[in-house]
């Protein structure tokens, strides 16, 4: 079973360090806040070719940042061996959206138009969140990549309905 190319599990985010020496670890949120973290949760772990699920048996806040303590991991020594190894949840399992919100799996294939020459631009092809500010990936007809920074300013209304993304782009960003 490989978690990362498995479309139903999906990739939230990975672990980063101990926290003190009772086996609790950082997590570092690909989606920045995210309420798919949860006591009890059954969550995929991957590091390199060694793959495990494991439950989730306590999540605490430190400094606005997840800590858990996961199953079978007791002590710093154990968990350590968990540093930078992906954390995935199963598709089904993620949590409902409120109005307005979507999930970024959800939104890859949408077409993007500008909302000034009504041109359409391409469809998303990925989303980029490791960045100083998160970025669409929109490949056009021709294959190449353009890079659209999500950001009010640009991205201005997104539709489930007829699955469309309309960005406001200022001029000459295309060239």
């Amino acid at each position: 079973m490989s978690f990362a190319n498995n479309p139903e599990y999906i990739n939230i985010g990975r672990l980063a360090s101990a926290v003190g020496i009772r086996g609790e670890i950082r997590v570092v949120l690909y989606a920045g806040e995210s309420d798919n973290l949860k006591k009890g949760k059954t969550v995929g772990i991957c590091l390199g070719r060694r793959e495990e699920l494991v439950e989730v048996t306590s999540v605490r806040y430190q400094n606005g940042k997840p800590v858990i303590k996961l199953e079978g991991y007791a002590d710093r020594t154990a968990v350590e061996t968990l540093r930078n190894a992906e954390l995935y949840i199963s598709a089904d399992s993620l949590e409902e959206l409120g109005e307005g919100e979507f999930y970024i799996r959800d939104l890859i294939g949408f077409e993007v138009f500008d909302r000034n020459s009504k041109a359409v631009i391409g469809r998303v092809s990925d989303y980029l969140a490791n960045r100083s500010q998160p970025l669409w990936e929109v490949t056009d007809e021709s294959g190449r990549q353009i890079l659209i920074p999500d950001v009010d300013a640009f991205v201005r209304e997104i539709s489930a309905e007829s699955k469309t993304i309309e960005v406001e782009l200022i001029p000459g960003f295309l060239e």
